[in-house]
């Protein structure tokens, strides 16, 4: 191999002109290669995907966790309700107008509109919302003293100012029995301590006023959010302007931390580089007395990244952002080699003797590393297996590339002649042969076999987050709104199509009933009370054909005109209700839920090839999540998931892969070792 490069060097060395421009085609080739790369910042790439929990990982990207952005207005001491209003108000404007590419749904503002269109969806699909519960409060409305007191209430509604929904619905439903079918709504989540003020949610203390955004792109898609999180910042700034000292507002949301996240990796990528190389270039300036031998000693390496970044942006047409970060640590690696070749020639020897000296060791150096990390192939983190990659073709390519570069650059004439200083004194220690040294080396390792055991491995994914202190001063508000603080447990019923996971997920909401009447549970968001199978609004509507009987039908209108004619009704008053009792009805679509301002049933089903899944938020405290998955457990189609819980799981899994890797590693590398000292005393020393 010595001979080899011997020749190519002495070949460069005839064709000067030909190495530099061979040089930067390279570059610049690799360079325009690397460039098309995108970055992934995903932290969730760490986490393995094996076979043994592919269905989970499938349901897991299939499931809509929706990430929504909670905009938190909140009125400070001498601010008012109407300055309160007036800020979402603005804030509304704004994010209708600026961010139509960037949201998908806001959700929060009820406009009168959408609020009449609602019921009279239901009015439409009566029968389909109403539960068996509701039956029972209906039949006792039907006696003859009930009906008189609700025609009372009726008459008494239509007197006062106000009440004006009532008004234009009571002809069509005297007994109030859409309302019933409303309360539907609040198994999509709606909190106690909040009620609809000029159509926005606000908490009943006026202080508290909060809209949620659902964007475009989930959070994983840092690049295509940052845009977005800048925008909102900036209306945050604006809404601080506008109402200084009365109206404050805050920003919570996975897309924001995802963003903060990326943003800080990518800093710190930048500070720990800019970091070392500065110290490198200090040391070795001072060493060297030059300022162009350490600037060219990074050439190799630098060659090495890029040459690595090519090769993934053909290959896979992305990097993990994380594992590029990790893999800085192979700056001091790779430039050890182009050190490594310089220090002999910078000892006079001649290249013919470098070459005979160096490119083994530094070849087998680079390829004994390159092995080790190619191990993590076999990991099934995706971050890791970019960091293999990247790290193996860094240190190949930078041993290579530094082997044929450095020698053209400094022939030994150029720097045999320099002084010896403190560095070189400390070199010609013989530590080898120095018993202090000895010492301290066996007490270190003695130390180290009984404190080994004392390292802890930690899978707490959230630990590995960079959130920023107002995102942590949000989020602490929220915590006292909205049971932030509470666990968070997803469950999941899934189906080869959309009625099958229907039909799933209305035994999920009969349990969760079942588990809120028991306190098992503090509150779900469920998409069940809405919208059901088709199996389920079938037996609903049957239900409703055969509770009004024509003697009960009977009953009711003849108790219902003697009260109205107490109260001055028409004859006639109540005729398009009895007209709803003998309507025809069907089973409506999921389609059709999206029609209303109040429901996206995106937010809660999801469907890809072959699965479809529908996701129910449970809150719930620490102690109840074990009750809550004995309760699923023997269903079919439905999963309990906890996030968390999950993602510290299959992390944790990384720590017996290390094992495996630590194994494999050692074995390629003692294999190549024994291949080339051809002993094994030195294969083992080394």
């Amino acid at each position: 191999m010595d001979k080899h490069l011997y020749s190519i060097y002495q070949f460069f060395q005839k064709n000067k002109v030909l190495f530099w421009v061979g040089t930067f085609a390279i570059f610049g080739l690799l360079g325009a290669v690397a460039l098309q790369i995108s970055f992934e910042e995903d932290i969730s790439k760490l986490i393995p995907k094996t076979t043994e929990n592919q269905r989970l990982q499938q349901v897991l990207e299939t499931a809509n966790f929706s990430d929504k952005i909670i905009v938190h207005l909140e009125r400070e001491e001498n601010g008012s309700l109407e300055e309160l209003i007036e800020a979402a108000t603005l804030v509304t404007e704004r994010l209708q107008a600026d961010f139509n590419t960037e949201i998908r749904d806001i959700q929060g503002v009820i406009e009168d509109e959408t609020a009449l269109e609602t019921i009279d969806f239901v009015q439409e699909h009566l029968p389909v919302f109403l539960s068996e519960a509701n039956y029972t409060t209906i039949a006792q409305k039907l006696h003859a003293d009930s009906i008189d007191a609700i025609t009372k209430s009726n008459y008494e509604v239509l007197r006062s100012p106000t009440g004006l929904v009532a008004k234009r619905n009571m002809p069509k439903d005297p007994l109030g029995i859409t309302y019933m079918g409303l309360q539907r709504l609040q198994e999509l989540g709606a909190n106690n301590d909040f009620e609809i003020r000029e159509g926005f949610l606000v908490s009943k203390d006026d202080k508290h006023l909060l809209l949620f955004l659902t964007p475009q792109h989930s959070s994983s898609e840092t690049a295509l959010n940052k845009g977005f999180v800048e925008k909102l910042y900036r209306l945050q700034a604006d809404v601080a302007q506008q109402f200084e000292s009365k109206v404050a507002l805050s920003l919570f949301g996975g897309v924001l931390i995802a963003v903060s996240n990326a943003e800080q990796i990518k800093n710190d990528i930048q500070y720990t580089v800019g970091i070392s190389s500065i110290v490198l270039m200090l040391l070795l300036i001072l060493f060297y007395r030059k300022i162009t031998v350490p600037l060219i000693l990074f050439v190799p390496t630098i060659f090495g990244a890029v040459l690595a970044v090519a090769f993934l942006t053909l290959v896979k047409g992305e990097i993990s952002a994380i594992s590029l970060g990790i893999g800085s640590i192979l700056l001091g690696v790779t430039f050890d080699y182009s050190l490594h070749i310089l220090t002999h020639l910078r000892n006079g020897s001649a290249p013919k003797l470098v070459f005979r000296s160096v490119a083994k060791p530094v070849l087998m150096s680079s390829l004994s590393t390159a092995v080790a990390f190619l191990c993590l192939l076999f990991l099934e983190a995706e971050a890791l297996q970019d960091l293999g990659l990247f790290a193996a073709i860094s240190v190949l390519g930078a041993a290579v590339f530094a082997l044929i570069f450095v020698p053209q650059l400094y022939a030994s004439r150029k720097i045999q002649h320099q002084k010896y200083n403190l560095l070189d004194a400390m070199a010609k220690v013989p530590v080898h042969t120095n018993k202090v040294v000895w010492s301290v080396q066996g007490v270190l390792i003695v130390v180290s076999l009984f404190s080994v055991s004392n390292v802890k491995f930690n899978k707490e994914l959230e630990s590995l987050n960079y959130i920023s202190n107002p995102l942590l001063q949000a989020e602490k508000k929220l915590d006292t709104l909205l049971d932030s603080a509470a666990k968070s447990i997803y469950v999941v019923a899934t189906g080869k199509d959309l009625q099958e996971a229907l039909q799933a997920n209305d035994t999920v909401l009969t349990a969760l009933q079942h588990l809120k009447q028991n306190e098992a549970i503090l509150r779900y968001n469920s998409v069940g009370g809405m919208v059901s199978s088709e199996q389920k609004q079938q037996q609903r509507i049957q239900r409703w054909k055969e509770f009004w009987t024509d003697s009960r039908v009977d009953s009711l209108r003849k108790n219902l005109a003697l009260s109205s004619a107490t109260y001055g009704f028409t004859e006639n008053a109540f005729q398009p209700f009895f007209g709803t009792l003998t309507t025809s009805y069907d089973v409506v679509p999921p389609s059709e839920y999206d029609a209303l301002g109040v429901l996206n049933t995106g937010d809660f089903i999801s469907e890809s090839a072959g699965l479809t899944t529908i996701t129910t938020l449970v809150k719930l405290e620490e102690a109840q999540v074990e009750e809550l998955k004995a309760s699923f457990t023997t269903l079919d189609g439905v999963m309990v998931i906890d996030r968390v819980g999950i993602n510290e799981t299959l992390l944790g899994q990384l720590k017996d892969q290390f094992y495996t890797l630590m194994l494999y590693s050692f074995l390629a590398v003692f294999v190549m070792l024994l291949l080339f000292y051809r002993n094994l005393m030195e294969t083992v020393v080394t």
